[in-house]
């Protein structure tokens, strides 16, 4: 008698079991119908703000992420934060202590359009300046990175990289909305090509005349700026720009 039971007992479980499991699947089943559906709304209301003349074929992801626009900013990760403050704050004691062994409290420098960074690391400055210093790096150790949700997903991620490590293509904000345009690559060189072909407007040169600008320039002054300073030419970019044809 016992053993019916326990059959019988059995057996009403293993129909419990069964459906619980179908009204489970069902649930899912509804969700993923759900999760479907508003991912494709979003992918149609996404390809609104993208513009694409390009043979090449964008996943919806890529399409989402171009959607979010140019300015957007993804999320930065949190595995080398700290890290990056400590450098960020590295950086700044270095030029505090420049600063301090090299200015002359004048304030009239005059900073070069074309000045490239030393990285030269002074001496020591004041006891004030070094005791901010090192404060602030053990405040920089005590800190703990709180995590916080991603912008992106995993797959917009992973669209991100493609479409940076794409060079068939070249992504850019349209003139006049706020939509971004993708073009290929060798459609672009060729419109360029066609603009400055234009004999209206441009003149095809048969050798630059940079040498002969930083010459004339080297006397000449317009306000606190030289003359070559002021178009943005420096000397020491002349052996970047060659011989050859110029525009």
């Amino acid at each position: 008698m016992s053993n019916k039971k326990n059959r019988r007992f059995k057996a009403r479980d293993k129909k419990r079991k069964i459906a619980n499991n179908k009204e489970k699947r069902k649930r899912y089943n509804i969700c993923r119908q759900h999760r479907r559906r508003q991912y494709k709304h979003a992918v149609q209301k996404a390809i609104k703000y993208v513009e694409i003349f390009t043979k090449e074929k964008l996943c919806n992801a890529e399409i989402l992420v171009l959607a979010k626009g140019l300015k957007f900013i993804p999320s930065p990760k949190l595995q080398n934060a700290k890290k990056t403050l400590i450098n960020d704050v590295n950086e700044l004691a270095r030029k505090m202590r420049c600063k301090y062994h090299f200015d002359d409290g004048s304030n009239t420098y005059n900073r070069h359009p074309f000045l490239i960074k030393s990285g030269y690391k002074p001496s020591w400055a004041n006891n004030a300046i070094e005791n901010n210093v090192f404060s602030t790096r053990i405040e920089l150790e005590k800190i703990q990175i709180d995590t916080f949700k991603d912008n992106l997903s995993k797959n917009e991620r992973m669209s991100l990289q493609s479409l940076r490590k794409n060079d068939r293509i070249i992504v850019k904000k349209a003139d006049k909305n706020s939509s971004t345009v993708v073009l290929d690559k060798d459609l672009y060189i060729k419109m360029a090509m066609n603009q400055l072909n234009d004999n209206i407007h441009y003149e095809t040169i048969n050798e630059s005349h940079t040498t002969q600008i930083v010459n004339k320039g080297d006397n000449l002054k317009l306000g606190t700026f030289s003359i070559v300073e002021a178009i943005c030419i420096s000397s020491r970019y002349t052996a970047v720009l060659g011989p050859g044809k110029w525009r």
